[in-house]
């Protein structure tokens, strides 16, 4: 009867040791890890260079003003249609004169007057040079008629005729001279003309058909030789044009697909590169980076019913295809990170825990990435947090 009295308080004290012990493993025992999955599969993996573009026209022409003049308004507005050799884009007239200060209209009236006394006197020169002339021909008559007489020689006769020839020489230079004369008094006269259009006005006429785009000068105005008037341009065809850094520019081929968002649209536009420019130029990116740039020339594959609503200068989004693969064995990129100077990732294995796996990435666009070294449909743990550790419980979670 004692034994049995010292037995049972044994095993109630024995249980109530299971019972504490079971109570401080669940309290001390961590609990799962929620976390989001994914999974390793395969498929295609487009690979894809993205940055900002813009439109612009095909074929842009700027009118320059052909002479230096005085611009009337141009009367032509942005979207107004033009004809070839028919639209009068501006009309340019003669300036009009400078208004003169009192000392250059003094010095203008006193050479008006020193070249009227100039004149006068070549005018003078050019009567004594025409009595000369009319006594050497009389003097030549007289010398003829002798000399067919015999009462003079012919040396008589040719010095007679030279004279002739020289009055007739004297006389036309003194009479050009009069009337050099005469247009430099008229010049020096001109300078006292202070109003007037000239003798006309010049029209400039659309080179091509097509719209006009902007009108840089539409106020009356004097522009010289060369100031663009107006652009004139074809919005049914325009063209996409985007600047790249030259790394990115060299993995480009012409003809690579390409996609155009964020165009104001409510799908994506189709594309294809039509030109990667020889050209480089330096730019800095808003970050004031120096960048080399190189510009690529996108052409729209789409009817031109699909983007009607897009103008020149309008800003898009450009995603060029860079490479295409169509079946890879790929991991979503939102599971890898950084250990070390590799990549790695978290699988969950059979008893789910993590399991810190490295990977070898191939190559990579926004969403996924072509691993090696991992097996298809393994479940992969998508931005792991710093609680997920090699070997650490987890719960598959969904957001």
């Amino acid at each position: 009867m004692a034994a049995r009295l010292i037995t049972g308080p044994r095993i109630i004290g024995g249980l109530l040791l299971l019972a504490l012990a079971i109570a401080v493993y669940f309290a001390v025992r961590q609990a799962p890890v929620p976390v989001e999955v994914g999974e390793v599969s395969r498929g295609p993996l487009l690979i894809s260079v993205e940055d900002e573009g813009e439109t612009r026209v095909a074929n842009l022409y700027i009118v320059s003003a052909p002479m230096t003049g005085q611009l009337r308004r141009v009367p032509l507005k942005p979207g107004d249609p033009v004809i070839a050799g028919r639209t009068v884009l501006a009309r340019i007239q003669p300036i009009q004169p400078e208004p003169l200060s009192s000392r250059r209209y003094a010095e203008t009236l006193a050479t008006i007057r020193a070249l009227t006394s100039q004149q006068a006197a070549i005018g003078a020169r050019a009567d004594e040079a025409r009595a000369r002339r009319d006594l050497a021909e009389r003097e030549l008559e007289r010398a003829e008629t002798l000399f067919r007489r015999g009462f003079v020689s012919k040396a008589a006769l040719e010095r007679a005729r030279a004279e002739r020839d020289r009055a007739l020489a004297s006389f036309s230079e003194v009479r050009e001279a009069a009337e050099a004369a005469r247009f430099d008094r008229e010049a020096a006269e001109a300078q006292l003309i202070t109003r007037g259009q000239g003798l006309g006005s010049t029209d400039v006429v659309a080179p091509v058909n097509g719209r006009i785009m902007t009108v840089p000068q539409e106020s009356e105005r004097v522009v010289i030789a060369g100031t663009p008037l107006v652009e004139i341009g074809d919005p049914a065809r325009l063209e996409i044009v985007t600047d790249l850094p030259s790394a990115d520019a060299v993995r480009i081929r012409p003809g690579a697909p390409v996609e155009i968002d964020a165009w104001g649209g409510d799908r994506l536009l189709r594309g294809q590169v039509r030109l990667i420019e020889p050209y480089g130029f330096r730019k800095i990116s808003a970050l004031g980076v120096e960048e080399q740039r190189v510009n690529v020339i996108i052409a729209l594959s789409e009817p031109r019913d699909a983007w009607e609503r897009l103008g020149h200068g309008y800003r898009v989004i450009v995603r060029i295809a860079v490479s295409s693969k169509p079946a890879v064995l790929r991991v979503p990129v939102s599971a890898l990170f950084r250990q070390g100077e590799g990549w790695s990732c978290f699988a969950i294995d059979a008893d789910g825990r993590a399991q810190l796996m490295p990977l070898t990435v191939v190559a990579m666009n926004d969403e996924m990435a072509e691993v090696r070294n991992i097996d298809p449909g393994l479940r992969v743990i998508l931005h792991p947090s710093d609680r997920v550790r090699d070997g650490v419980r987890v719960k598959e979670q969904s957001y």
